[in-house]
């Protein structure tokens, strides 16, 4: 199954929410170039084996939250990712009763909007 890194970007810190075999990890880190590299490590350390491969989402509440630290990072590492909107992650909050300000919120809104595509069941 495919493994999702969920980020969110707040005005002084990046929060993670890593999907692992045995469940989701989260951890927050500065939103700086240092800061973003440690996320990606703790992310890639957490995450196990991931044979379906792995899916990251970055999303932030408002405009004021600096996405360039941890954007330009994947960037750099030639890291594929997608964005999701402060609308969904609102949502999701609300729908799974999770603090906004928490990177589940962001998984749960790539899911929501996005899931019926990569957690399919193979036939």
């Amino acid at each position: 199954m495919l493994k999702l890194i969920a980020i969110l970007v707040l005005s002084s810190q990046l929060s993670v929410a890593v999907e692992t075999d045995s469940g989701w990890v989260e951890k927050s880190f500065p939103n700086s170039p240092a800061g973003a590299e440690q996320l990606v490590d703790f992310a890639e350390s957490s995450l196990g084996a991931t044979p379906g491969g792995v899916r990251v989402t970055v999303g932030r509440l408002d405009d004021t939250a600096n996405l360039d630290p941890i954007v330009d990072f994947l960037a750099d590492a030639g890291v594929k990712h997608g964005l999701t909107a402060p609308d969904d992650i609102r949502k999701a909050a609300v729908a799974h009763q999770v603090p906004e300000t928490s990177a589940m919120a962001v998984a749960y809104a790539d899911i929501a909007r996005f899931g019926f595509i990569y957690r399919r069941t193979p036939k």
